[in-house]
């Protein structure tokens, strides 16, 4: 087996601690609005297939850009430092760090009107970055100079998130620590999806819209959808200006009806979970 098999085991795994389970993605709120029935059939409107549809569309079109920004910019940076002459790699980490904060900040100002969202992506990302710092960081692996360059960004992330200055996102955080234990663009991309969709899944069991063995086979089911996202979206890339992107249209919400479901959460009179 090869390591990066390894590390995509290890960052599938449902028992992460990255806060998985807080957010149900606006599920709870569309379901205690009528959005979502339970006795809807399959792929008509208002069914969980749809709901799950319609949101992984927008997460294809809006988080995973600032995700793969992330990635690449990284990875670069990381490339160019073993033909410079950083043999510290201090200047390589402070170049990472500077651009993770301005894709970081741009994905916190996009996210700013809806707090719910806001909220659930900053506690996940959050989590995340905690658990390379004190996981995979510490991996004898980790122990050359790139491993090195990456663990001292990532405890720099941290201490700026709990001063304020950083916001550390999911899909940011996510994009730098794929790069940082050298798992592949594309399968940081495929499991970036994977992970959104069995989120929803995992959350639509314990608002008990559908049972445990029926969602594993709804999730089968959406491989071709997820497929087709993914030749659709893997290309896109955030964009910082207006140079970049004239129109604004690197990264987009796809479903607004869905936005504003989610932002209902903090009005619910009982819920399950936190955002």
């Amino acid at each position: 087996m090869d390591a990066e098999t390894w590390l995509l085991w290890l960052l599938a795994d449902s028992q992460l601690p990255t806060g998985g389970f807080v957010a149900s993605g606006g599920l709870e709120a569309a379901l205690q609005a009528g959005l979502v029935s339970e006795n809807a059939p399959d792929g008509a409107s208002g069914s969980l297939i749809g709901f799950i549809r319609g949101s992984s569309h927008s997460q294809a079109h809006f988080a995973l850009p600032f995700c793969s920004r992330v990635y690449e910019i990284a990875s670069e940076r990381l490339e160019a430092m073993a033909s410079s002459g950083d043999d510290e790699g201090n200047g390589t980490a402070a170049l990472i760090l500077a651009d993770f904060i301005a894709a970081d900040s741009h994905h916190h100002a996009m996210l700013s009107s809806n707090r719910v969202a806001m909220r659930a992506s900053a506690a996940q990302g959050g989590g995340l970055l905690s658990l390379f710092n004190r996981g995979y960081a510490q991996a004898a692996t980790m122990e050359d100079r790139r491993g090195r360059v990456c663990a001292s960004v990532g405890k720099e992330l941290q201490r700026l998130a709990r001063l304020g200055e950083a916001k550390t996102h999911w899909p940011t955080v996510f994009g730098f620590v794929c790069a940082a234990l050298g798992v592949s663009l594309v399968s940081t991309q495929q499991l970036y999806l994977f992970q959104f969709v069995r989120q929803i899944f995992s959350a639509a069991i314990r608002l008990n819209l559908v049972g445990p063995l029926r969602a594993q086979t709804l999730q089968c089911d959406m491989h071709p959808h997820i497929r087709h996202l993914l030749a659709e979206c893997a290309g896109k890339r955030v964009a910082f200006s207006s140079l970049e992107d004239m129109f604004g249209e690197s990264a987009v919400y796809t479903e607004p009806v869905l936005e504003l479901y989610q932002g209902m959460h903090d009005r619910l009179y009982s819920r399950i979970f936190n955002s």
